[in-house]
Protein backbone atom coordinates (compact mmCIF):
# COMPACT_ATOMS: atom_id res chain seq x y z
CA UNK A 1 0.00 0.00 0.00
CA UNK A 2 1.12 3.82 -0.40
CA UNK A 3 2.76 4.85 2.91
CA UNK A 4 3.41 8.23 4.61
CA UNK A 5 6.51 10.28 5.18
CA UNK A 6 8.08 11.42 8.45
CA UNK A 7 5.63 13.03 10.86
CA UNK A 8 6.34 16.58 11.97
CA UNK A 9 5.23 18.37 15.14
CA UNK A 10 1.54 19.24 15.15
CA UNK A 11 0.73 22.65 13.81
CA UNK A 12 -2.53 24.48 13.27
CA UNK A 13 -4.11 23.95 9.88
CA UNK A 14 -4.00 26.97 7.60
CA UNK A 15 -7.42 28.53 6.93
CA UNK A 16 -7.62 30.16 3.52
CA UNK A 17 -9.64 33.32 2.93
CA UNK A 18 -12.12 31.93 0.44
CA UNK A 19 -15.61 30.48 0.24
CA UNK A 20 -16.59 26.89 0.91
CA UNK A 21 -19.54 24.79 -0.18
CA UNK A 22 -21.16 22.98 2.76
CA UNK A 23 -24.28 20.95 3.39
CA UNK A 24 -27.24 22.80 4.87
CA UNK A 25 -28.19 21.17 8.22
CA UNK A 26 -31.85 21.89 7.58
CA UNK A 27 -31.86 20.44 4.07
CA UNK A 28 -29.05 17.89 3.63
CA UNK A 29 -29.60 17.72 -0.10
CA UNK A 30 -29.06 21.47 -0.55
CA UNK A 31 -25.58 22.95 -0.72
CA UNK A 32 -25.18 26.47 0.62
CA UNK A 33 -22.27 28.82 0.06
CA UNK A 34 -20.75 30.27 3.22
CA UNK A 35 -18.06 32.80 3.95
CA UNK A 36 -14.49 31.89 4.78
CA UNK A 37 -14.61 29.43 7.70
CA UNK A 38 -13.32 29.95 11.17
CA UNK A 39 -11.91 27.24 13.39
CA UNK A 40 -15.42 26.60 14.75
CA UNK A 41 -17.51 26.65 11.57
CA UNK A 42 -15.34 24.58 9.25
CA UNK A 43 -17.34 22.31 6.93
CA UNK A 44 -17.05 18.58 7.52
CA UNK A 45 -13.62 17.40 6.46
CA UNK A 46 -12.89 14.60 4.10
CA UNK A 47 -15.36 13.28 1.59
CA UNK A 48 -18.53 15.14 2.63
CA UNK A 49 -20.19 13.12 -0.19
CA UNK A 50 -22.42 15.00 -2.55
CA UNK A 51 -20.67 18.31 -1.95
CA UNK A 52 -17.92 19.77 -4.07
CA UNK A 53 -15.71 22.79 -3.82
CA UNK A 54 -12.95 24.46 -5.75
CA UNK A 55 -10.37 22.31 -3.97
CA UNK A 56 -12.45 19.12 -3.75
CA UNK A 57 -14.25 18.46 -7.02
CA UNK A 58 -14.20 14.66 -6.70
CA UNK A 59 -17.68 13.13 -6.74
CA UNK A 60 -18.14 10.30 -4.23
CA UNK A 61 -21.03 7.92 -4.92
CA UNK A 62 -23.10 5.34 -3.09
CA UNK A 63 -21.86 1.89 -4.22
CA UNK A 64 -25.46 0.65 -4.23
CA UNK A 65 -27.13 3.15 -6.57
CA UNK A 66 -24.56 5.68 -7.77
CA UNK A 67 -26.11 8.74 -6.07
CA UNK A 68 -24.03 11.01 -3.84
CA UNK A 69 -24.54 10.49 -0.09
CA UNK A 70 -24.92 13.61 2.07
CA UNK A 71 -24.09 14.32 5.68
CA UNK A 72 -20.97 13.83 7.82
CA UNK A 73 -18.70 13.79 9.72
CA UNK A 74 -20.01 10.55 11.34
CA UNK A 75 -23.24 9.67 9.51
CA UNK A 76 -24.36 9.93 5.89
CA UNK A 77 -27.50 9.07 3.96
CA UNK A 78 -27.92 8.32 0.28
CA UNK A 79 -30.81 10.29 -1.26
CA UNK A 80 -31.02 7.79 -4.11
CA UNK A 81 -31.61 4.51 -2.27
CA UNK A 82 -31.95 5.64 1.35
CA UNK A 83 -28.90 3.68 2.52
CA UNK A 84 -27.21 4.93 5.67
CA UNK A 85 -23.46 5.01 6.16
CA UNK A 86 -21.20 5.75 9.09
CA UNK A 87 -17.65 6.96 9.44
CA UNK A 88 -15.02 8.65 11.59
CA UNK A 89 -13.23 11.98 11.20
CA UNK A 90 -15.16 12.71 7.99
CA UNK A 91 -14.12 9.36 6.46
CA UNK A 92 -17.25 7.61 5.22
CA UNK A 93 -17.31 3.79 5.17
CA UNK A 94 -18.59 2.68 1.75
CA UNK A 95 -17.17 -0.84 1.75
CA UNK A 96 -19.10 -3.61 0.03
CA UNK A 97 -16.87 -6.53 1.14
CA UNK A 98 -14.65 -7.55 4.04
CA UNK A 99 -11.05 -6.55 4.57
CA UNK A 100 -8.82 -9.57 3.89
CA UNK A 101 -6.67 -9.02 6.99
CA UNK A 102 -9.28 -8.09 9.60
CA UNK A 103 -13.04 -8.33 9.52
CA UNK A 104 -14.74 -4.97 9.09
CA UNK A 105 -15.99 -5.25 12.68
CA UNK A 106 -12.43 -5.71 13.97
CA UNK A 107 -11.24 -2.91 11.72
CA UNK A 108 -13.81 -0.57 13.23
CA UNK A 109 -12.63 -1.52 16.71
CA UNK A 110 -9.04 -0.64 15.80
CA UNK A 111 -10.15 2.59 14.12
CA UNK A 112 -12.11 3.72 17.19
CA UNK A 113 -9.10 3.14 19.43
CA UNK A 114 -6.94 5.22 17.10
CA UNK A 115 -9.64 7.88 17.01
CA UNK A 116 -9.59 8.03 20.81
CA UNK A 117 -5.89 9.00 20.64
CA UNK A 118 -6.20 11.21 17.55
CA UNK A 119 -6.23 14.57 19.34
CA UNK A 120 -3.71 13.53 21.99
CA UNK A 121 -0.67 12.48 19.97
CA UNK A 122 1.02 13.41 16.69
CA UNK A 123 1.25 11.39 13.49
CA UNK A 124 4.38 9.51 14.54
CA UNK A 125 2.80 8.61 17.85
CA UNK A 126 -0.40 7.47 16.14
CA UNK A 127 1.65 5.31 13.78
CA UNK A 128 3.30 3.61 16.75
CA UNK A 129 -0.13 3.21 18.34
CA UNK A 130 -1.34 1.45 15.18
CA UNK A 131 1.37 -1.18 15.50
CA UNK A 132 0.78 -1.49 19.25
CA UNK A 133 -2.76 -2.55 18.34
CA UNK A 134 -1.34 -5.18 15.94
CA UNK A 135 0.69 -7.51 18.19
CA UNK A 136 0.68 -10.19 15.50
CA UNK A 137 3.23 -8.21 13.46
CA UNK A 138 6.74 -9.39 14.47
CA UNK A 139 9.16 -6.72 15.67
CA UNK A 140 11.47 -6.99 12.65
CA UNK A 141 8.55 -6.59 10.21
CA UNK A 142 7.23 -3.67 12.21
CA UNK A 143 10.59 -1.90 11.94
CA UNK A 144 10.69 -2.59 8.22
CA UNK A 145 7.19 -1.24 7.66
CA UNK A 146 7.91 1.92 9.63
CA UNK A 147 11.13 2.46 7.64
CA UNK A 148 9.13 2.02 4.44
CA UNK A 149 6.63 4.58 5.68
CA UNK A 150 9.24 7.16 6.58
CA UNK A 151 11.15 6.82 3.29
CA UNK A 152 8.11 7.51 1.10
CA UNK A 153 9.08 10.92 -0.39
CA UNK A 154 11.70 9.35 -2.62
CA UNK A 155 9.07 7.13 -4.21
CA UNK A 156 6.23 9.63 -4.49
CA UNK A 157 7.96 11.88 -7.01
CA UNK A 158 8.64 8.94 -9.35
CA UNK A 159 5.05 7.73 -9.06
CA UNK A 160 3.69 11.16 -9.92
CA UNK A 161 6.07 11.47 -12.89
CA UNK A 162 4.85 8.09 -14.19
CA UNK A 163 1.38 9.56 -14.71
CA UNK A 164 2.89 11.79 -17.40
CA UNK A 165 1.60 15.06 -18.84
CA UNK A 166 -1.79 13.56 -19.62
CA UNK A 167 -2.74 13.90 -15.95
CA UNK A 168 -2.07 17.65 -16.18
CA UNK A 169 -3.56 19.36 -13.16
CA UNK A 170 -6.57 17.04 -13.06
CA UNK A 171 -7.72 15.02 -10.05
CA UNK A 172 -5.58 12.09 -8.87
CA UNK A 173 -6.78 9.08 -6.88
CA UNK A 174 -4.45 7.29 -4.48
CA UNK A 175 -5.92 3.80 -4.65
CA UNK A 176 -5.00 1.90 -1.50
CA UNK A 177 -3.63 5.05 0.10
CA UNK A 178 -2.83 3.35 3.40
CA UNK A 179 -1.40 5.87 5.82
CA UNK A 180 -1.29 8.63 3.22
CA UNK A 181 2.31 8.87 2.05
CA UNK A 182 1.68 9.77 -1.59
CA UNK A 183 -1.04 12.26 -0.69
CA UNK A 184 1.18 13.92 1.94
CA UNK A 185 4.16 14.08 -0.39
CA UNK A 186 2.44 15.65 -3.41
CA UNK A 187 -0.80 17.05 -1.98
CA UNK A 188 0.70 20.50 -1.50
CA UNK A 189 0.75 21.07 -5.26
CA UNK A 190 -2.83 22.35 -5.10
CA UNK A 191 -4.21 19.80 -7.56
CA UNK A 192 -7.39 17.92 -6.54
CA UNK A 193 -6.65 14.56 -4.91
CA UNK A 194 -8.48 11.84 -3.02
CA UNK A 195 -7.50 8.67 -1.19
CA UNK A 196 -9.36 5.39 -0.77
CA UNK A 197 -8.46 2.31 1.26
CA UNK A 198 -10.29 -0.75 2.55
CA UNK A 199 -8.78 -0.32 6.05
CA UNK A 200 -10.48 2.39 8.11
CA UNK A 201 -7.75 1.98 10.74
CA UNK A 202 -5.09 3.09 8.24
CA UNK A 203 -7.25 5.98 7.06
CA UNK A 204 -7.40 7.39 10.61
CA UNK A 205 -3.58 7.47 10.58
CA UNK A 206 -3.63 9.05 7.11
CA UNK A 207 -6.10 11.71 8.27
CA UNK A 208 -3.73 12.65 11.08
CA UNK A 209 -0.80 12.84 8.70
CA UNK A 210 -2.64 15.05 6.22
CA UNK A 211 -3.99 17.34 8.93
CA UNK A 212 -0.47 17.94 10.21
CA UNK A 213 0.65 18.79 6.67
CA UNK A 214 -2.13 21.40 6.25
CA UNK A 215 -3.88 19.04 3.81
CA UNK A 216 -7.16 18.58 5.66
CA UNK A 217 -9.04 19.41 2.44
CA UNK A 218 -7.96 16.11 0.79
CA UNK A 219 -10.88 13.65 1.09
CA UNK A 220 -10.38 10.09 2.33
CA UNK A 221 -12.91 7.32 1.72
CA UNK A 222 -13.12 3.77 3.06
CA UNK A 223 -14.03 1.50 0.15
CA UNK A 224 -13.13 -1.54 -1.93
CA UNK A 225 -10.74 -1.39 -4.87
CA UNK A 226 -13.05 -3.79 -6.71
CA UNK A 227 -15.99 -1.39 -6.36
CA UNK A 228 -14.71 2.14 -6.09
CA UNK A 229 -17.13 4.74 -4.66
CA UNK A 230 -16.36 7.31 -7.36
CA UNK A 231 -18.13 8.42 -10.49
CA UNK A 232 -17.09 7.34 -13.99
CA UNK A 233 -14.20 9.31 -15.52
CA UNK A 234 -13.60 11.17 -12.25
CA UNK A 235 -9.78 11.15 -12.33
CA UNK A 236 -6.95 12.15 -14.65
CA UNK A 237 -4.61 9.70 -12.92
CA UNK A 238 -4.75 6.75 -10.51
CA UNK A 239 -1.80 5.66 -8.37
CA UNK A 240 -1.77 2.23 -6.67
CA UNK A 241 1.48 1.57 -4.84
CA UNK A 242 1.91 -1.83 -3.14
CA UNK A 243 -1.82 -2.54 -3.55
CA UNK A 244 -2.59 -5.04 -6.30
CA UNK A 245 -1.07 -7.98 -4.39
CA UNK A 246 -3.50 -7.36 -1.50
CA UNK A 247 -6.86 -7.09 -3.28
CA UNK A 248 -9.36 -9.93 -3.48
CA UNK A 249 -9.98 -9.61 -7.23
CA UNK A 250 -7.12 -8.22 -9.32
CA UNK A 251 -9.09 -8.22 -12.58
CA UNK A 252 -11.95 -6.24 -11.01
CA UNK A 253 -9.47 -3.77 -9.50
CA UNK A 254 -7.90 -3.07 -12.89
CA UNK A 255 -11.37 -2.69 -14.44
CA UNK A 256 -12.48 -0.23 -11.74
CA UNK A 257 -9.34 1.87 -12.18
CA UNK A 258 -10.13 2.02 -15.91
CA UNK A 259 -13.73 3.06 -15.18
CA UNK A 260 -12.83 6.02 -12.95
CA UNK A 261 -10.11 7.28 -15.32
CA UNK A 262 -10.80 9.91 -17.93
CA UNK A 263 -9.89 9.05 -21.54
CA UNK A 264 -6.15 9.60 -21.86
CA UNK A 265 -5.64 9.17 -18.10
CA UNK A 266 -3.04 6.81 -16.68
CA UNK A 267 -2.98 4.11 -14.03
CA UNK A 268 0.35 3.60 -12.23
CA UNK A 269 1.00 0.51 -10.12
CA UNK A 270 4.04 -0.47 -8.04
CA UNK A 271 4.20 -4.08 -6.88
CA UNK A 272 6.73 -6.72 -5.77
CA UNK A 273 7.93 -9.33 -8.25
CA UNK A 274 6.75 -12.82 -7.32
CA UNK A 275 10.00 -14.35 -8.61
CA UNK A 276 12.42 -11.89 -7.02
CA UNK A 277 15.68 -13.38 -5.80
CA UNK A 278 15.33 -11.26 -2.65
CA UNK A 279 13.21 -12.32 0.35
CA UNK A 280 9.46 -11.86 -0.04
CA UNK A 281 9.07 -8.22 1.10
CA UNK A 282 5.91 -8.61 3.19
CA UNK A 283 7.21 -11.45 5.36
CA UNK A 284 10.99 -11.48 4.68
CA UNK A 285 11.04 -15.18 3.79
CA UNK A 286 13.14 -16.52 0.91
CA UNK A 287 11.72 -18.45 -2.05
CA UNK A 288 7.99 -17.97 -1.42
CA UNK A 289 7.17 -17.01 -5.02
CA UNK A 290 8.67 -20.17 -6.48
CA UNK A 291 6.22 -22.41 -4.64
CA UNK A 292 2.77 -23.40 -5.92
CA UNK A 293 0.27 -20.88 -4.57
CA UNK A 294 -1.57 -23.48 -2.50
CA UNK A 295 1.66 -24.13 -0.52
CA UNK A 296 2.73 -20.52 0.07
CA UNK A 297 0.68 -19.69 3.16
CA UNK A 298 1.63 -22.86 5.04
CA UNK A 299 5.31 -22.40 4.13
CA UNK A 300 5.37 -18.80 5.35
CA UNK A 301 3.61 -19.68 8.58
CA UNK A 302 6.09 -22.53 9.16
CA UNK A 303 9.10 -20.30 8.48
CA UNK A 304 8.02 -17.08 10.19
CA UNK A 305 4.69 -17.58 11.96
CA UNK A 306 3.06 -14.80 9.89
CA UNK A 307 -0.09 -14.82 7.77
CA UNK A 308 0.31 -14.85 3.97
CA UNK A 309 -3.21 -15.82 2.92
CA UNK A 310 -4.25 -12.42 1.53
CA UNK A 311 -1.15 -11.73 -0.57
CA UNK A 312 -0.87 -12.61 -4.27
CA UNK A 313 2.24 -11.25 -5.96
CA UNK A 314 2.70 -11.60 -9.72
CA UNK A 315 5.58 -12.41 -12.05
CA UNK A 316 6.23 -10.67 -15.38
CA UNK A 317 4.22 -13.16 -17.43
CA UNK A 318 1.31 -13.02 -14.99
CA UNK A 319 1.30 -9.24 -15.24
CA UNK A 320 1.17 -9.36 -19.04
CA UNK A 321 -1.80 -11.74 -18.97
CA UNK A 322 -3.64 -9.68 -16.33
CA UNK A 323 -3.33 -6.48 -18.35
CA UNK A 324 -4.05 -8.11 -21.72
CA UNK A 325 -7.42 -9.49 -20.62
CA UNK A 326 -8.47 -6.25 -18.92
CA UNK A 327 -10.01 -3.09 -20.39
CA UNK A 328 -6.63 -1.39 -20.89
CA UNK A 329 -5.60 -4.14 -23.30
CA UNK A 330 -2.01 -4.06 -22.05
CA UNK A 331 0.50 -1.75 -20.45
CA UNK A 332 4.16 -0.97 -19.88
CA UNK A 333 5.87 -3.20 -17.30
CA UNK A 334 9.31 -2.14 -16.06
CA UNK A 335 11.73 -3.19 -13.34
CA UNK A 336 12.81 0.09 -11.69
CA UNK A 337 16.01 0.86 -9.87
CA UNK A 338 16.05 1.14 -6.10
CA UNK A 339 15.63 4.79 -4.96
CA UNK A 340 18.23 6.54 -2.82
CA UNK A 341 15.64 6.94 -0.05
CA UNK A 342 15.73 3.16 0.44
CA UNK A 343 19.46 2.66 -0.11
CA UNK A 344 20.33 4.76 2.95
CA UNK A 345 18.41 2.28 5.13
CA UNK A 346 20.45 -0.71 3.95
CA UNK A 347 23.51 -2.14 5.67
CA UNK A 348 26.88 -1.93 3.86
CA UNK A 349 26.64 -5.29 2.08
CA UNK A 350 23.01 -4.90 1.05
CA UNK A 351 23.70 -1.35 -0.15
CA UNK A 352 26.54 -2.55 -2.40
CA UNK A 353 24.30 -5.24 -3.88
CA UNK A 354 21.54 -2.67 -4.48
CA UNK A 355 23.94 -0.29 -6.22
CA UNK A 356 25.18 -3.16 -8.39
CA UNK A 357 21.57 -3.98 -9.29
CA UNK A 358 20.92 -0.37 -10.28
CA UNK A 359 24.02 -0.48 -12.46
CA UNK A 360 22.84 -3.64 -14.22
CA UNK A 361 19.70 -1.80 -15.36
CA UNK A 362 21.81 0.37 -17.66
CA UNK A 363 22.00 -2.48 -20.20
CA UNK A 364 19.19 -4.05 -22.19
CA UNK A 365 20.16 -7.53 -21.04
CA UNK A 366 20.15 -6.30 -17.46
CA UNK A 367 16.65 -4.86 -17.81
CA UNK A 368 15.37 -8.15 -19.24
CA UNK A 369 16.92 -10.07 -16.33
CA UNK A 370 15.46 -7.57 -13.84
CA UNK A 371 11.96 -8.17 -15.20
CA UNK A 372 12.46 -11.85 -14.47
CA UNK A 373 14.18 -11.70 -11.06
CA UNK A 374 14.25 -8.08 -9.86
CA UNK A 375 12.51 -6.97 -6.66
CA UNK A 376 9.81 -4.68 -8.08
CA UNK A 377 7.63 -3.77 -11.03
CA UNK A 378 6.36 -0.39 -12.13
CA UNK A 379 3.33 -0.74 -14.40
CA UNK A 380 1.71 2.04 -16.43
CA UNK A 381 -1.59 1.68 -18.32
CA UNK A 382 -3.33 4.38 -20.36
CA UNK A 383 -7.05 4.56 -20.93
CA UNK A 384 -7.66 5.05 -24.62
CA UNK A 385 -9.81 7.82 -25.95
CA UNK A 386 -13.48 6.93 -26.22
CA UNK A 387 -14.39 6.09 -29.84
CA UNK A 388 -16.53 8.72 -31.58
CA UNK A 389 -20.26 8.02 -31.44
CA UNK A 390 -22.19 7.82 -34.69
CA UNK A 391 -24.46 10.82 -35.17
CA UNK A 392 -27.93 10.30 -33.74
CA UNK A 393 -26.92 7.67 -31.15
CA UNK A 394 -27.62 8.11 -27.46
CA UNK A 395 -24.82 7.77 -24.95
CA UNK A 396 -25.63 4.83 -22.66
CA UNK A 397 -26.08 5.63 -18.99
CA UNK A 398 -24.48 3.68 -16.19
CA UNK A 399 -26.82 1.04 -14.88
CA UNK A 400 -27.45 1.41 -11.18
CA UNK A 401 -27.56 -1.78 -9.17
CA UNK A 402 -30.35 -2.22 -6.67
CA UNK A 403 -29.25 -2.40 -3.04
CA UNK A 404 -30.15 -5.78 -1.49
CA UNK A 405 -33.11 -5.67 0.87
CA UNK A 406 -32.31 -6.02 4.58
CA UNK A 407 -33.07 -9.48 6.00
CA UNK A 408 -36.42 -9.67 7.75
Amino acid sequence: MAIPVLGLPIRASAISRRQFIVQSPASPGIRVLTAAPTRHNLPARGPTPGGTSERDPVKIICPGCGASPVGGPRTWECPGCGAGYKGLRGIVDLRTAEDGFLSNREDWDHARRLDDDFDRIDFRGLLDRYFDLSPGIPAHLRRRQVDHILSAPGRAAAWLAALGPAAGSGPILDLGCGSGSFLAAVGGSGRPMAGVDIALRWLIVARKRLDEENLAHIPLVCGNAERLPFADRAFAGVVAGDVIEHVGDQDATIAEAHRVLRPGGRLFLAAPNRYSLAPEPHVQVWGVGYLPRRWMSAYVRFRSGTDFRSIRTLGYGEWKRLLARGPFGGGRIEAPGLPDAELVQFGPIKRRLALAYNGVLASRAGRIAARAFGPMFHVVCTRSEDPPRPRGTIRPTRRRSRRPAAPG
